[in-house]
């Protein structure tokens, strides 16, 4: 065992030395793993434990709760994998790992083994620990040579703030020149993992701070994303407290907001900072950028937080057309382990962590829609074409900003995802992953609609069930969409389209009773699935605190059966939207409210009133000027609901802010700001002129 001790200590040295990290595949029986370990833990002050563990010793993770470590620090993490591997607990808790630090790996002995119960993932993962940069060490086999020691980088530190490399200064510096600076020059700063952005954030934040009067606001989907930059933050103004989302200094205050909260009060702040944009909907950052003056926006590009690169491609176009004097960021460089890491290199390629969608010659890029082939691929098929998966995953973690590893295992592994790609020349140029739902037992959907049960999985098939009150959608076999994606140079060219009829002819033949959706609304997003012949169904309630919007599910209807409930519950959907615009959907967008409203009144029906003939006569009053607004906004809401009726199309900004007042019942104060009054007397003369012109 000496030998095995010696080598264990020599890699945990040249690691300490060239400020790197290692993976080590650890594979041998109880006795010998846990000598093992415990040669390295002679070497180390912070370990972690991540799964199943026997020692009591040893700070430990449940793999399920591996994301509550986010933002802490480990040196060596024993990451248990014999009796389960969960790529989501890999891909968050090896970023804890500080340079000079291990993540040993507890494999089974299965894995060394060719058997057909392993899953495709697995027998990807396996070939992957095969690379050169890969330490194996396993109970009965020589010991591998010890790897060449890389020449450490120079140590570096800057008086002023603090920083650890000369990256990080300048993102410091660009930061604080957001506030120094001219107004409306946002900056968006992007880096991967253990590059220092949430520290640069929380260094600028504080040395801003500690020279004038200001009040700091700071959002990210969650408080979690932010509580580095808060700690470096508090540790720059000499505060040992937990802030907790909120520090003072002196006159100056940094303060955590949660994105609908400032959406909803928008409070008076000096600077925003908006962390791990990425995963915040363009939508909500637009607001912000027009509200205000000075923001900063970041984002991880690579990594377990989330992707900033659709975010970079997509907001960026935004921000060209409201603030053209915007900067751009991006740290290369890591600050806690050297550059060429090898535990980073590996788990970025295990997990696709940095997947890019292919580059595509010019000539690609404006190829016709006719050179493209659509097909099916069986999902277990991927796993021999690391290029093509690497190319498919880029394009889904570039569309979603919530993919994630477990969405590759889920790819690969479960027997319910069907795929559908659209390529030419042998690069994938779009890709629709579809999941099979439903058939369940009659007596299994009713316990389903009536809330009594909820299996696992099968989120469509419940929701037409337990949430429309349908209990044959259950019963039937379903297909949901769980993302749909285009290549950014071959998107407006009909390829999504093109998509979903492949995907509905496939399911035709796989005797699918109906397709379905559900995704955080937006106006063209509604637009693109009802081109497709989606029909919303049902507009969730609630809004997501860290998207703002709520979910809406959308159905296609295949067999007659489906086509025959679908009527019901488009009937449904309009009179409970109709029932619920005053109070659940009040602050809904209007352009959205309205292309979902009419649309669900077309072709079901009309709302009615008690006496048509007595509210006709008040809107004609009204237009005379006899009633004011307040006295007959009853027959006001029949005549407008009647009037726009299924005329969605040809809506125009006078029409929204008649659907904002009169439907939505939008305060005075929100209609004059929205669609630039200068008063509540001007707003009110304008629904007068928009109604008179249009009652005749």
């Amino acid at each position: 065992m000496s030998d095995l001790i010696h080598f264990c200590h020599a890699l945990s040295e040249n690691a300490k030395q060239a400020n790197i990290r290692y993976l080590v595949v650890v594979e041998g029986d109880a006795g010998w793993t846990n000598e093992l370990v415990d040669a390295f833990l002679q070497r180390y002050q912070y370990p972690l434990w991540a799964g199943e563990t026997s020692s009591e010793h040893i700070p430990s993770v449940r793999l399920k709760k591996a994301k509550q470590f986010l933002g802490r620090e480990c040196d060596c993490l024993i990451f248990n994998a014999e009796h389960a591997f969960d790529a989501e607990a890999l891909g968050a808790l090896s970023g804890t790992i500080t340079g000079g630090g291990v993540l040993l790996l507890l494999a089974p002995s299965t894995w060394f083994r060719q058997t057909d119960e392993q899953s495709p993932f697995i027998r990807r993962l396996i070939g992957l620990l095969s690379l050169p940069d890969v330490i194996q060490l396993r109970q009965g086999l020589p010991l591998p040579p010890l790897p060449v020691v890389p020449s450490s980088q120079g140590d570096y530190s800057d008086a002023e703030f603090g920083c650890l490399t000369p990256e990080q200064y300048e993102a410091v510096a660009a930061i604080r020149r957001v506030v120094t600076g001219h107004r409306k020059r946002p900056l968006v700063l992007t880096a991967d993992r253990g590059r220092g952005k949430s520290a640069s954030l929380g260094i600028a934040a504080a040395s801003l701070m500690s020279e004038r009067r200001m009040r700091i606001g700071v959002t990210a989907p969650a408080y979690a994303n932010t509580e580095t930059l808060f700690a470096h933050a508090a540790r720059r103004l000499g505060s040992n407290n937990d802030p907790q989302g909120r520090l003072a200094f002196g006159d100056s205050e940094l303060v955590f907001l949660a994105p609908d909260v400032l959406l909803s009060d928008k409070p008076a702040l000096d600077f925003l900072i908006v962390d791990e944009a990425a995963a915040i909907p363009a939508p909500m950052l637009n607001k912000l950028l027009r509200h205000y003056n000075r923001i900063a926006f970041a984002s991880t590009v690579h990594g377990y937080e989330g992707t900033g690169r659709g975010f970079a491609i997509k907001f960026c176009q935004q921000l060209d057309a409201l603030t053209p004097q915007w900067r751009q960021l991006k740290i290369n460089q890591p600050i806690r382990w050297s550059g060429d890491d090898p535990l980073e290199l590996w788990v970025f390629k295990t997990l696709l962590l940095d997947a890019e969608y292919a580059a595509l010659e010019m000539d690609l890029g404006f190829e016709a829609s006719d050179d493209i082939r659509y097909r099916y691929i069986p999902t277990d098929s991927l796993v021999g074409d690391e290029s093509y998966l690497s190319q498919l995953f880029g394009l889904l973690v570039n569309a979603h900003y919530q993919t994630s590893p477990a969405d590759l295992v889920q790819l690969l592994d479960d027997d319910a995802i069907h795929l559908v790609v659209a390529e030419t020349k042998n690069h994938v140029v779009g890709c629709c992953l579809l999941s099979i739902e439903g058939s369940f037992a009659p007596e299994l959907a009713r316990q389903v609609m009536l809330g009594q049960r909820r299996p696992k999985g099968h989120l469509l098939a419940q929701s037409v069930a337990a949430h429309i009150g349908i209990e044959l959608g259950a019963i039937q076999c379903c297909a949901r969409v769980l993302r749909i994606a285009v290549h950014p140079d071959k998107q407006q060219q009909g390829i999504g389209q093109l998509l979903l009829q492949y995907c509905r002819r496939w399911a035709e033949v796989e005797k699918v009773d109906y397709l379905g959706t559900s995704f955080g609304t937006a106006s063209e997003l509604v637009d693109f699935w009802r081109k497709a012949g989606y029909t919303p169904v049902r507009l969730g309630v609630s809004k997501d605190a860290a998207s703002g919007s709520h979910s809406l599910l959308m159905i296609q209807p295949i067999s007659p059966e489906s086509e025959s409930w679908l009527r019901q519950a488009q009937s449904l959907f309009a009179a409970n939207l109709n029932a619920q615009r005053v109070e659940q959907y009040r602050e809904l967008d209007t352009v959205l409210f309205s292309q979902l409203f009419f649309s669900a009144l077309d072709g079901v029906t009309q709302l009615s009133h008690s006496n048509t003939h007595l509210a006709e006569q008040q809107v004609r009053i009204y237009v005379g000027g006899g009633l004011g607004y307040d006295l007959v906004v009853a027959s006001l809401e029949v005549w407008l609901s009647n009037y726009l009726s299924g005329k969605q199309q040809a809506l125009d900004t006078n029409d929204y802010m008649a659907v904002a007042k009169i439907l939505q019942r939008q305060p005075w104060s929100t209609i004059v700001s929205d669609y630039g009054f200068t008063s509540r007397k001007m707003a009110e003369k304008s629904l007068r002129e928009y109604v008179s012109l249009r009652a005749q």
